[in-house]
């Protein structure tokens, strides 16, 4: 088990996605920090702000000479904050992995990875990690291999966290994701209790309570999931997408009127209009127009 630094609760509270809790810790850590410890609390502050949607904030503080792992989060900014330079954002992101004077920087891999993850190239975020050694690009493999349907692959990513420091906070959640993963009523109620002893210890973020929303989905609480997720709509960033996705889920299953669901469905288009579920909703919506305007009597 590493032993906790001064970065310690910063990083955690990134982790659970306590970003206020984060940036707060930030600006309380002592300026006579070492070097690296002080470019890697700037890297944490930039990709809270990101986290919460405050992209312009980083675009216009990394400068054009900052270090390779500010340039990436400027690039994760732009990225979001500018979908006309996607295709900028992605040849830049390919170069600089290939030069040998950057490709090795573990700030640089891991938001790559999480670039292409937006753009849904999984092969190319392995790539991107496949080499890391960092227990945040484990545990982006572990997701990555998830959303592949590879649990076999996710859960030997976990056994690696687990070899490396088992009390992380990072290894506890993976652990909570593999469960859910399983689609056991048993693995459910694990992952429910991961969430709710991380909750405890600390405190409830959107991104704790969506997981513990989903456990309960899993275990038939549709009540208790959709209780879970307006508490995570009623705090700061709401839980982003993900929260709308599952009050949508919830609706559907207890029955509630449909003018709720469409409620999360108009917000969750404007908002995240560019979101996989949005995107699917939207081509879904368009084929079923145009099949019943060809039926429709002339």
């Amino acid at each position: 088990m590493s032993d906790p630094d001064d970065l310690f609760t910063m990083r955690n509270c990134f982790w659970l996605g306590l970003y206020q809790q984060a940036l707060a810790e930030g600006a309380g850590l002592p300026r006579n920090m070492p070097e690296p410890m002080k470019l890697e609390k700037e890297e944490y502050v930039h990709r809270c702000h990101i986290a919460m949607g405050q992209y312009q904030t980083v675009i216009s503080a990394v400068s054009d000479s900052a270090p390779t792992s500010l340039q990436a989060c400027k690039l994760l900014a732009t990225y979001e904050a500018q979908p006309e330079n996607r295709d900028m954002v992605l040849l830049t992101l390919g170069e600089w992995l290939d030069d040998p004077s950057s490709g090795h920087n573990p700030t640089l891999q891991l938001l790559a990875a999480d670039i292409y993850c937006r753009e849904d190239n999984l092969k190319e975020a392995i790539r991107a990690i496949r080499n890391g050694v960092t227990m945040e690009q484990t545990a982006l493999l572990a997701q990555i291999y998830l959303r592949m349907d590879r649990l076999d692959l996710a859960l030997k990513q976990h056994r690696i966290m687990q070899e490396a420091d088992e009390d992380s906070t990072l290894t506890h959640m993976v652990g909570a994701w593999v469960c859910l993963a399983a689609g056991t009523t048993k693995k459910a109620q694990e992952a429910a209790y991961v969430f709710d002893e991380l909750i405890d210890k600390y405190q409830a973020s959107p991104l704790l309570l969506n997981g513990v929303a989903v456990a309960k989905m899993h275990m038939g609480e549709w009540g208790e999931a959709e209780a879970n997720l307006l508490e995570a709509a009623g705090k700061p960033g709401g839980g982003g997408a993900d929260t709308l996705v599952n009050l949508v889920t919830c609706c559907r299953h207890l029955d509630k009127p449909e003018s709720q669901a469409q409620q999360y469905l108009e917000q969750l288009k404007e908002k995240y209009p560019n979101h996989a579920y949005t995107v699917t909703l939207r081509n879904a919506e368009s084929a079923f127009s145009r099949v019943s305007d060809s039926l429709a009597v002339a």
